[in-house]
């Protein structure tokens, strides 16, 4: 079972890799096939102009109207025939009749009579709901079982109570199906319908695209398409919790395992070290604000990226340790889901990779937007993260760590971010960014060094164990130092802002940290100090990007 979500989870991401793959390599017809980065581009170019908003709003209005106008009095009809064999007589008939027929060929009579309008659209609508729901409902109420209705009678229940007692209840799981059958195919109506005589809406959208052969925004509208399609079946079935208390219990069971994976996920994937990706994109952007180029979206699909690559470069680490036997000694630390058996290694690992998929695809869009530079970034950002622990040479394992996490998580970041945002390169962004990569780094080095005697033991050479324990204290002093005197540095040469300096306020918690390190030795001593090295890090990077926003929006406002 557990493979089978997974296979689910990843399959999307797989199509859409080989369709992106196959188009970069010429297999398949760009003309005929835009790959996803394409339409990835043209969709948030629709949403940009509120097109899409536009469109997709008219669309859903009309299936609400036509949905209450039809599957209202058909939900009553079909209670109706349930419990009332004359009326199902008169009914059925004709609405079995009536049913098979294609509800789009109704459309020309619709027309026909009632012109063009908004009313043909509706009407259409409503119709083709009322034969699905009316008979999805009558046979819900027929298939309750005869005792319920024999033992309601028995206690003297009128015709209207055996209505409101025993079949509306009994029969509303059926109900909120057919509910549910009627919404998806009035959502997939809408669109045949808008394709004739119509000026807006997604059908319209779409139609619009085939003709002016704009195969991207076609594939972007069936895209909206299919996300309206899934928030509405999410959105029933929260009202299906709410109408069928009774079934609730199956529901709490699901999300009782729910919190139960979150349980054993969430110090799998640290979601509280994601600021380690978030701080270094908002500080490029925020420079690249100051310099006039500013995209929300890019800014948003960046931060979405920079986090699938962490996430995904954690999970792999917690793999690679565990094929490595470095979680069979650990102390401290959050790893060991695999060793403790909490999780599958396989799990972990296909996690990962999930992650560096959507890293991936982002980044591939981002490409189609910017250029090959931000390729280079991303692949190298990528196999970064995957080498880290993997492989004979993992970096963590032969004294790179901190290097590779100073500069992919500071300078790389830092210059990508800018560079998505004002697509070309700066010396600023690069000088701007040392701060954050010197205080990145000292995270790790937190940790290496209150590893320092276990990693020593077990073999892993990092450079804490390389160096010993009195030249590793001096390296984390440089680190936490270096990150306070690269910024007085560059506000010094005109680089940062002057606003910039309101990090200083955080050098005192520097200074304690550094005297715990010279202080302690032990692990259980020097845990607290990777913990508070991480606020640190988020504290200073958010008040370093304060700095540039309001320089940003002083410069902005002309009091620069």
């Amino acid at each position: 079972m557990n493979h089978n979500r997974w296979l689910s989870l990843l399959s999307p991401l797989v199509l859409v890799g080989l369709w992106e793959l196959a188009v970069q390599l010429g297999w398949l017809n760009r003309v005929f096939f835009p790959p996803p980065s394409e339409v990835f581009q043209t969709l948030s170019q629709l949403i940009g102009s509120g097109q899409i908003f536009r469109d997709a709003g008219i669309s859903l209005l009309r299936v609400g109207l036509g949905f209450l106008l039809g599957g209202i009095p058909a939900v009553i009809l079909g209670l109706l025939m349930g419990v009332n064999p004359v009326v199902r007589a008169l009914v059925q008939p004709l609405a079995a009749a009536i049913y098979p027929i294609p509800k789009i060929a109704l459309l020309p009579l619709i027309i026909v009579t009632l012109g063009l309008g908004e009313v043909s659209k509706v009407t259409t609508i409503a119709v083709s709901v009322f034969f699905l729901v009316v008979l999805n409902v009558a046979s819900s109420v027929l298939q309750v079982d005869p005792r319920y209705f024999e033992v309601a009678r028995s206690f003297g229940a009128r015709r209207r109570d055996l209505f409101w007692t025993v079949a509306l209840p009994a029969s509303l799981p059926g109900i909120m199906t057919s509910i549910k059958l009627g919404m998806g195919f009035a959502l997939t109506l809408i669109v045949g319908v808008e394709f004739v005589g119509a000026e807006n809406g997604i059908g319209w959208l779409i139609w619009q695209s085939y003709e002016l052969y704009a195969i991207d925004r076609m594939i972007a509208g069936l895209v909206v398409v299919a996300l309206i399609g899934w928030l509405i079946t999410v959105a029933l079935d929260e009202l299906e919790y709410l109408l069928v208390p009774w079934q609730a219990a199956s529901v709490r069971v699901r999300e009782r395992r729910m919190r139960e994976h979150v349980r054993l996920w969430w110090p799998t994937i640290r979601p509280w070290s994601y600021t380690a990706a978030i701080i270094p994109v908002l500080l490029g952007a925020s420079i690249a604000a100051y310099d006039g180029a500013i995209d929300w979206w890019r800014l948003f699909l960046t931060i979405v990226g920079s986090i699938s690559i962490q996430l995904g470069t954690n999970l792999v680490n917690e793999y690679y340790d565990d094929r490595k036997g470095i979680d069979k000694v650990q102390v401290f630390g959050i790893g060991g889901a695999i060793q403790r058996g909490e999780l599958a290694a396989w799990q972990v690992l296909a996690a990962g990779l999930a992650a560096f998929a959507v890293g991936s695809l982002i980044g591939l869009y981002l490409v189609s937007v910017t250029g090959p530079f931000i390729f280079w970034l991303g692949l190298f950002s990528v196999a970064t993260g995957f080498f880290y622990t993997a492989g004979p040479l993992a970096l963590a394992y032969i004294g790179l760590g901190e290097i590779a996490v100073f500069i992919f998580m500071g300078p790389v970041i830092v210059i990508g971010s800018y560079y998505v945002q004002a697509e070309k390169l700066s010396l600023p962004a690069v000088l701007a960014s040392l701060p954050v990569g010197f205080l990145v780094a000292a995270i790790l080095h937190a940790n290496n060094l209150r590893d320092l005697d276990i990693d020593r033991q077990f073999g892993k050479r990092t450079l804490a164990t390389l160096l010993g324990r009195g030249r590793a204290n001096i390296e984390y002093y440089v680190l936490v130092g270096g990150t306070y005197v690269s910024l007085i540095v560059t506000v010094l040469l005109g680089v940062a802002p002057w606003l910039t300096l309101i990090t200083l306020v955080t050098l005192p918690a520097a200074i304690r940290l550094m005297r715990i390190v010279a202080a302690e030795t032990e692990p259980h001593a020097l845990q607290p100090v990777l913990r508070q090295t991480a606020k640190l890090h988020m504290r200073f990077g958010s008040l370093l990007i304060c700095g540039w926003v309001f320089a940003w929006l002083i410069d902005a406002l002309g009091y620069l």
